[in-house]
C-alpha cells in the first residue's frame, strides 16, 4: 500500500479514466456524499464515473443522487473507494467482483486495512467528505452546488449534527464555507434528521422495549430482528442511523444495536469514554473510530449478543467493572 497526499491523489484522479467508485454496504450519508461528490467531479473533468453500492440508497438520502445516475455500464479503468476502511464492508457481491482491485482508497477511519494499492488517509477528519472536498479543492474546482450539498451531508450526519467528538474545527469551518455557498443547509438537517416513517418509528419502539442492560447498566445491547422489521414494514435502509440510540441513555458507556440478517449479524458499537470501541471490533474483525465501530459475526442475535458482552465486560474502566 502506498500512502498519497492530497496532491498526489488529485494528480491522480486527473489522468484516471473510467472510474467506478465504491461506497460501503448499508450505506449512510458520508459513504453516500463522499461518493457521488467525487464522481460529479470526475465527470465535471471530463471523465466517465459510476457510484457502486451493494444495497440500495435509503429515500432519505435519494436528493444527493443526480437525475439520472451514471450506470455501470462501462468496464472499468480504475476502482476507488471511498469511506471503506476495509473490503469487507463493500458487502458480498462488491467484494467478491471489486474488492481485491481497488486502485485508490480515500478515507477517514484509524482502523483502515491498507487494502486498496493506494490510500489517501486522514485521521483527523470528522468524515470522509472532508478529504474529498480538500482533494477537489486541490484539483483546482470549487465545492459548491450539488457537490457542496453532498459534502455537507457527509459533515452533518458523521458527526451527528456536529455533535460528536469527531468535529473538528476544519469541520466546522468547512460547513461554514458550504452555508457561505448558498447551499440550504436547514433544509438538509430537516431531512437527515427529523424526517422518520410510521414503519421506523414503531420499529424503535419495539426495539427499545427489547434493550437488554449487562455490567451495571454499563451496557445496552439492542437487538433488530428479521420479526421486528416484518412486523413493522421497516426497510434495512431507514434503520441506517439507530444504532445511537443506546449509548443515549445515562450511565451507558457501551451500544450494541445487533442487526439480524439470514445467517449472520451486523453490529454497531457506539461507546462514551473511556470505552474504545474500534478495540472491541477488533477483536472479531471489525473496526471503524475510537467511539464507533462495527463487525460482522455469523450466528443468533442471541449467540451474538453473549460473545460481545463478555468481550465489552473487560474494556470497561478498570474502577467500574
Amino acid at each position: 500500500m502506498q500512502e498519497l497526499t492530497l496532491a498526489k491523489t488529485a494528480a491522480w484522479l486527473q489522468q484516471c479514466e473510467d472510474a467506478y467508485i465504491l461506497i460501503h454496504r448499508s450505506p449512510d450519508g458520508d459513504c453516500i456524499g463522499a461518493g457521488y461528490a467525487l464522481a460529479e467531479i470526475l465527470q465535471q473533468l471530463g471523465k466517465r464515473a459510476a457510484v457502486l453500492c451493494n444495497d440500495e440508497i435509503p429515500p432519505r438520502y435519494q436528493f444527493m443522487l443526480p437525475e439520472q445516475p451514471a450506470a455501470a455500464d462501462f468496464p472499468p479503468k480504475c476502482i476507488i473507494a471511498v469511506d471503506v476502511a476495509d473490503a469487507k464492508l463493500l458487502g458480498s457481491r462488491i467484494q467478491e467482483q471489486y474488492g481485491s482491485r481497488v486502485d485508490l482508497c480515500i478515507d477517514h477511519h484509524p482502523s483502515n486495512s491498507d487494502y486498496a494499492a493506494q490510500t489517501c488517509l486522514w485521521q483527523e477528519a470528522g468524515a470522509c467528505a472532508e478529504p474529498v472536498a480538500a482533494v477537489i479543492k486541490a484539483i483546482g474546482l470549487p465545492v459548491s452546488g450539488k457537490i457542496a450539498e453532498c459534502v455537507y451531508t457527509g459533515l452533518v450526519t458523521d458527526t451527528g449534527g456536529f455533535r460528536f467528538s469527531n468535529t473538528a474545527a476544519g469541520t466546522l469551518r468547512l460547513a461554514a464555507e458550504i452555508m457561505e455557498s448558498g447551499v440550504d443547509t436547514a433544509a438538509i438537517n430537516t431531512r437527515v434528521f427529523e424526517s422518520e416513517s410510521k414503519a421506523k418509528m414503531l420499529a424503535e419502539a419495539k426495539m427499545m422495549s427489547s434493550l437488554e442492560f449487562y455490567a451495571g447498566d454499563r451496557i445496552a445491547v439492542m437487538p433488530v430482528t428479521l420479526a421486528m422489521r416484518a412486523q413493522t414494514g421497516v426497510t434495512g435502509e431507514e434503520l441506517e442511523d439507530v444504532a445511537g440510540i443506546p449509548r443515549k441513555i445515562e450511565g451507558v458507556l457501551l451500544g450494541i444495536t445487533i442487526k439480524e440478517h439470514e445467517g449472520e449479524c451486523h453490529i454497531s458499537l457506539r461507546s462514551k469514554e473511556p470505552v474504545n470501541a474500534d478495540e472491541i471490533a477488533e477483536i472479531f474483525g471489525g473496526g471503524g473510530h475510537r467511539l464507533a465501530a462495527g463487525i460482522t459475526i455469523k450466528g443468533t442475535v442471541e449467540e451474538t449478543a453473549r460473545l460481545l458482552v463478555a468481550q465489552a465486560v473487560k474494556h470497561l474502566p478498570k474502577e467500574q467493572a
